[in-house]
């Protein structure tokens, strides 16, 4: 046997054996386990944010609120009450440039400031217990700031106050909708004087409500006596701006809601 067949028959595999080559690699009980136990994780890793999210809402957030001495209903009035302003204020915007009375023009400018300044006080009390203000509030804040004197640039709406200021939308709490202020902004003279007056009225009575419940039912001594300061106001502004109203021609308002 030569040299070189002896080296043919040491490399050549024996007739009928297959030659080995590299194992295939497929997924392990290992991979798949390593891939199950992440899964794992993540899921559980979301479950205790959600428990976590339910714990803050559920026990940590009445907690801070009894510490700090207020509660939902507090917090809730507050919120309510400064959107319920904010519109007033946006309402008192919409006289200059559209009334020719002199006494509807300074009436407006009353109304206006002093729920400008609810807004003001309410934002103040949210502020310090680290709650936000709704946005409708701030903006009524610059709107009157700007002043209620003159009228205020805008597409024919009539100036606005904010949208979330519509959030009781459908005549809670004597909200007007984006409809009806767009109505009454296109009025004129006497038209625009009885409307913009009769809204006041009935926006005036929807602001008792929240009011009368946060002086019942409200646990912070400061949240209650702006709820009282506010009803107060409320009873005398709108005897005001029904006797206006009577004045100008437009249909008086008997509604029993503003005695004591």
């Amino acid at each position: 046997m030569t040299p070189q067949d002896s080296t043919t028959e040491e490399t050549t595999p024996p007739s009928g054996e297959v030659p080995e080559h590299e194992p295939t690699t497929t997924p392990s009980a290992y991979g798949l386990g390593r891939r199950l136990r992440i899964m794992g994780a993540v899921l559980a890793g979301g479950l205790a944010v959600v428990l976590a999210l339910l714990l803050w809402l559920g026990v940590l957030v009445p907690a801070k609120q009894e510490a700090a001495g207020y509660s939902e209903a507090d917090s809730g009035y507050a919120a309510v009450a400064i959107e319920h302003n904010a519109q007033a204020v946006q309402l008192a915007a919409l006289a200059p440039g559209r009334s020719t009375d002199d006494d509807v023009l300074a009436l407006a400018v009353e109304v206006g400031e002093a729920s400008a300044g609810r807004v003001g006080e309410l934002a103040g009390w949210l502020e310090a217990r680290d709650i936000p203000v709704p946005a409708a509030g701030r903006e009524a804040l610059a709107l009157a700031e700007g002043g209620l004197t003159t009228e205020v640039p805008d597409d024919g709406s009539g100036p606005r106050a904010g949208t979330t200021a519509h959030s009781h939308e459908g005549g809670n709490h004597g909200m007007l909708t984006d409809e009806q202020i767009d109505a009454m902004a296109g009025l004129k003279g006497s038209e625009f004087d009885i409307a913009l007056l009769a809204a006041l009225v009935e926006h005036h009575y929807g602001g008792l409500q929240p009011a009368d419940q946060e002086i019942e039912g409200g646990t912070d001594a400061e949240a209650v006596a702006l709820a009282q300061s506010e009803a107060d106001a409320i009873r005398v502004e709108v005897e005001d701006v029904r006797d206006l109203l009577a004045a100008v021609g437009g249909p008086g308002s008997t509604n029993d809601e503003t005695t004591n």
